[in-house]
């Protein structure tokens, strides 16, 4: 949260605690807004052991029973517990899957927590947070409660709170909570359709419709690429679903062609998500535009990377020279360099609006993508027959 800063400013001083609640006794707060339940009627006996004021954040998207291990955590070791859940921005922020908005968040998290204070006696308080230290840096925060996959962020807390001259937080990590095969419960194999909130495995989501669905990671948040990929796999795949992941990454024309740069998007989504987490239903896939060259002649290709159950396969849709209109209308020729930041900008790009419409990129990601498939094909049948 931002000092200073209108709405922002006016949470902070809701936070304020006065000394009487730092002592761990409990109090009113100097303002209450519509997160906040104070219960009131705790006793002196039933904080005996209990540590101050400990918090715990997250996105909650959707909310499962690991989320509720961690919160019923801390509402069990704490006074006072302050729920950090994250804004619209912060939860899309490095996601590829879609995130339910924070006011639907809120309601669903409050209804988990009001059933959490009626238990146990403890106030809480809700705070929407931008950045992942939240409430951990105040002086008044005594406690932490993590997972074993988080507890690392809580080691950066403390190197934080060091700096302002604050003590480490006491902290609580609880394990993993697993479903019933034994695996991690998780918001993504909640979304997939793997399980439900409880861990419970979904009728349907066994080896059999695991054939008929795929889960493709794609390197790239434009949407004409996530449709033509999409269109290409459902060829094969009764099910699809996209995971799309904004990346870092070079553009053609400085110093990638297409298909080097078609694997760094694959690559870097397989870093990021980690080869460790795919199954044989997920497939990471890398699209890119540029420019290949042959006798002189430069034409403009879309080129398609896939990664699935660990090969790889390539594919090009088809190209098209690069004429003086076009480079009158829509690059910039710089030496040998060519600048395509303008060609694929916007709402249409340069294949659909010289062709009156009757092309779009979709239809050339879609062709790399069937491409690569097939390419890929041939290697998977290689290796189940050999």
């Amino acid at each position: 949260m931002q000092d200073g800063m209108g709405q922002d400013a006016q949470q902070e001083e809701v936070l304020e605690l006065s000394p009487a609640d730092r002592s761990g006794l409990p109090c009113t707060p100097v303002a209450y807004s519509d997160d906040e339940r104070m219960n009131g009627d705790r006793t002196m006996e039933e904080d005996v052991g209990r540590t101050g004021n400990i918090c715990v954040g997250g996105t909650f998207s959707p909310l499962h029973r690991g989320h509720i291990a961690l919160l019923r955590e801390a509402f069990m070791k704490g006074k006072r517990v302050l729920v950090g859940l994250t804004s619209d921005a912060m939860a899309s922020r490095g996601r590829s899957r879609k995130v339910e908005p924070y006011s639907s968040r809120l309601r669903e998290l409050r209804r988990v927590l009001d059933e959490l204070s009626g238990e146990t006696g403890v106030d809480y308080i809700i705070r929407e947070i931008n950045d992942r230290f939240a409430f951990a840096l105040r002086e008044e925060v005594d406690a932490i409660v993590a997972s074993r996959e988080t507890e690392s962020t809580v080691d950066e807390i403390d190197e934080e709170r060091k700096k302002k001259g604050l003590p480490p937080l006491r902290r609580y990590v609880i394990d993993m909570v697993m479903d019933q095969g034994g695996e991690r419960i998780s918001s993504s194999r909640v979304v997939k359709g793997e399980i439900d909130e409880n861990g419970r495995k979904l009728q349907g989501s066994g080896s059999d419709a695991a054939r008929d669905r795929i889960c493709i990671h794609l390197g790239s948040k434009n949407p004409e690429k996530a449709g033509g990929v999409e269109s290409a796999f459902r060829r094969y795949w009764p099910e699809v679903q996209v995971f799309q992941y904004e990346l870092n990454t070079l553009r053609s024309g400085e110093g990638k062609g297409p298909v080097s740069g078609a694997r760094e998007r694959s690559r870097k989504v397989l870093e990021r998500i980690g080869e460790d987490s795919l199954g044989n239903n997920d497939a990471i896939v890398g699209v890119e535009s540029g420019t290949i060259e042959e006798e002189g002649v430069p034409m403009m290709v879309h080129c398609c990377h896939i990664i699935h159950r660990g090969k790889e396969g390539f594919g090009m849709g088809s190209a098209v020279e690069i004429t003086d209109i076009m480079l009158d209308r829509m690059m910039v020729f710089r030496g040998r360099t060519w600048e395509f930041s303008d060609i694929m900008g916007g709402r249409t790009s340069l294949i659909e609006s010289m062709s009156g419409g009757s092309l779009s990129r979709t239809q050339l990601v879609e062709e790399a993508c069937r491409m690569a498939l097939l390419s890929l094909s041939w290697k998977l049948e290689r290796e189940e027959s050999g």
